[in-house]
């Protein structure tokens, strides 16, 4: 019975994967659902300390919301500043066509439609050390993902233990034992490293704690 429920949470996991609208990329390379995308404070074109998802003057991609094999795509997408610990001039995300400046708010939402969207999140002209922790949760349709972006000038915020969901849920191991019901946000931070499923409303989700 075991072995045919741990069967069961792989072969669902594997059709959610198939059945996936879009996903996150940087530079061409796919980032998971749950991944952490480390970014460092670089020297910009104005001589400036930044951190920037898709800088003006880099060679690759930068940052995108893409559709599966180039499908056209429309949905919503909210950022959260999480921590911030350093000084910066501006803050602002781009997305969708529009930007707005994060300086006396720490969430905004944004509605997109295309077949790969870029995620420009800057912060310019960085005054001190530190880092900037932020969570995007982007929907198109029914499917929902999650990316944490870190900005960081010598700093780092510890995202290894941040990869976790919102939410209460029932978690389980690999081995389909449950380890947690009803588990909250903050009950997830407190797992101990590993992959586990994730299920709520319905719905199984991989969750990765490192």
């Amino acid at each position: 019975m075991k072995k045919l429920f741990t069967l069961s949470m792989v072969l669902l996991l594997a059709m959610q994967v198939a059945a996936q609208k879009f996903e996150f990329k940087y530079n061409g390379e796919v980032l998971a659902d749950g991944a952490t995308l480390t970014i460092n404070a670089e020297t910009d074109m104005f001589g400036e300390l930044a951190c920037e998802t898709n800088p003006s003057s880099g060679s690759g991609d930068g940052l995108v919301v893409a559709g599966k094999n180039g499908a056209y795509i429309s949905g919503s997408a909210h950022l959260a500043i999480l921590e911030h610990t350093f000084k910066a001039k501006t803050v602002q995300w781009c997305m969708g066509g529009s930007c707005e400046p994060m300086k006396s708010v720490t969430e905004l939402d944004k509605t997109f439609a295309d077949a790969a969207v870029p995620v420009m999140f800057d912060a310019f002209t960085i005054r001190q050390e530190g880092y900037l922790l932020a969570q995007l949760d982007v929907t198109v349709g029914g499917e929902s993902q999650t990316l944490y972006i870190e900005f960081s000038n010598g700093q780092h915020a510890g995202v290894g233990q941040v990869t976790v969901g919102d939410g209460s849920a029932d978690v389980y191991d690999m081995n389909g034992r449950q380890v947690m019901r009803d588990a909250s946000h903050a009950d997830q931070q407190a797992l101990k490293p590993g992959l586990y499923v994730v299920k709520s409303g319905g719905k199984a989700r991989k969750l990765i704690v490192k």
